[in-house]
């Protein structure tokens, strides 16, 4: 169920995927490099320019079951896309996977949820 701590923390889209509030976002205290859509480090949306950091700088050791969800859907995402895209978006769909791959191996997520 949605408890009303996760209501303050997530919006949940019609898709059934979970947002992270901006006030959740602030309280985590950093920027996760993900394009958050309420993030209030860094305004991407604006920034053709912006570029996840590099997942080694990402010093994060408690990591919550729904941000590893989410790693794991995006990187099924951008393999998924890698299969099917244009030449020119395949580097970007490699980057993504290696970053996403990255932090799932320094999170120990592979051994969480298995």
């Amino acid at each position: 169920m949605y408890s009303r701590k996760d209501a303050e923390d997530w919006e949940v889209t019609a898709n059934g995927l979970y947002i992270a509030t901006r006030d959740y976002l602030v309280r985590r205290g950093f920027c996760c490099s993900n394009k958050c859509r309420n993030c209030p480090y860094i305004n991407w949306q604006n920034c053709t320019s912006w570029e996840p950091l590099p997942a080694e700088c990402i010093k994060r050791t408690r990591v919550s079951p729904k941000s590893i969800a989410a790693a794991y859907a995006l990187l099924d995402y951008h393999e998924q896309q890698l299969q099917h895209c244009q030449p020119a978006e395949v580097p970007r769909h490699q980057a993504m996977i290696e970053h996403y791959n990255l932090l799932l191996e320094r999170w120990n997520a592979k051994h969480r949820l298995n």
